[in-house]
């Protein structure tokens, strides 16, 4: 069973309650003043439940065991090379998605904060292959590495990037002994990350949460037109693209390779017919391509048809690839839209378009029997 929300301009009733996140921000260091990263505890879960089959070839529903969450106390280091993703060959040729549910995720209008790092943690483990969640993070980044969050906060939506997901992972990082002022969220604009219900921290002490303004070197190009692109992911070391699901009028879909069009100067350029072959050369550009470590996709609730308005869906996706993790995404939404009474097919048609231009230039797979689709249910 779904359940609509229709949160409209009431921050308040995004999921949190602002008391509730305040507390919740400076336990997990993403407030100015909070330098000691706070340590998490997995809550042992049951062993998840099959649940209803997706497209791509899924994998055994893997038990779910509680993992270990106090990993080694970081050695100090500034000099580590950056870490690249492992490789995760679960059958030869298969990319991984990780499409993670809580039933408890929700309480009512308010997101679970212990049943966020349950999913977070079940994802992270089984998409790396390792136990151990501080094992798990380690593999994918370094202390001495700057990490910048590409999160969704475009102001004509109500719906955003969950705050209390993004916290979780600050915290994960910040664990593995990330200082937290080497952590960034970003968007592009400080004041849509403001009106979303993000603390903004440009230079103080905590995680930094600002957006990319006019900030933006040129240089590059796509569709042989020169863009900018922010100096917020210039500057990292590795990003982690934490997208929101919605349907959208020009792509279809809007997921972890769209999220990108807030990270150049000029995306009013690219939309329809441009963005079928925009979206993938953007994507393919080296400071993402190259920088994206990791997409945690936030499905916690989807937006069928407005943007003001979505559906609960109590899930996140986690991937290496984004175009596997999009291709889910787009079945999601589909899944989601018939459940609505609405009709995807519009939205499928645009979206594999750019999938496929995706595919094309190398940077993943939109073929369902390449996929390798793991889907785990909590309780």
């Amino acid at each position: 069973m779904t359940r609509e929300q229709n949160c409209n301009e009431n921050p308040d009733a995004r999921g949190i309650s602002r008391r509730e996140f305040i507390k919740l921000a400076a336990a997990a260091g993403l407030l100015a003043g909070c330098r000691s990263p706070r340590q998490l505890t997995a809550t042992p879960t049951s062993p998840p439940t099959a649940t209803a089959t997706l497209l791509p070839t899924r994998t055994a529903v893997p038990t779910v065991e509680p993992t270990a969450t106090q990993p080694a106390a970081p050695t100090a280091t500034s000099t580590l090379a950056p870490t690249a993703p492992p490789t995760i060959t679960p059958s030869a040729g298969l990319s991984r998605v990780v499409y993670t549910h809580h039933a408890g995720v929700w309480d009512g209008d308010t997101l679970a904060p212990g049943a966020i790092r349950q999913m977070l943690d079940a994802s992270i483990t089984k998409l790396t292959g390792l136990n151990d969640v501080g094992e798990a993070w380690s593999s994918l980044f370094d202390p001495g590495e700057r990490i910048a969050i590409k999160v969704n906060t475009i102001q004509q939506s109500s719906f955003w990037t969950h705050i209390p997901l993004v916290m979780a992972v600050t915290a994960r990082l910040q664990e593995i002994g990330i200082p937290a002022e080497q952590i960034v969220i970003f968007d592009r604009s400080t004041s849509e990350l403001e009106r979303a219900g993000y603390p903004i921290n440009e230079d103080g002490a905590g995680v930094r949460c600002y957006g990319s303004g006019f900030n933006y070197t040129t240089g590059w190009t796509i569709m042989d037109t020169e863009i900018g692109l922010s100096d917020i992911l210039l500057d990292c070391d590795a990003l982690i693209n934490m997208p929101i699901l919605k349907q959208h009028g020009s792509s279809g879909v809007t997921f972890a390779m769209k999220n990108h069009y807030g990270n150049f100067d000029r995306p009013e350029w690219f939309h329809r017919p441009a963005i079928e072959r925009a979206l993938a050369e953007l994507n393919n550009l080296s400071p993402i391509r190259d920088h994206t470590r990791l997409i945690i996709g936030d499905a916690l609730t989807v937006c069928p048809r407005n943007w003001n308005k979505a559906v609960t869906w109590s899930s996140i996706l986690a991937s290496f690839d984004p175009v596997a993790h999009d291709t889910i995404g787009l079945q999601i939404l589909g899944e989601v839209m018939a459940s609505e009474g609405l009709d995807p097919t519009a939205a499928t048609n645009l979206a594999n378009t750019w999938l496929a231009n995706g595919a094309e230039l190398g940077l993943g797979t939109n073929d369902p029997a390449h996929i390798d689709l793991v889907e785990m249910t909590l309780n």
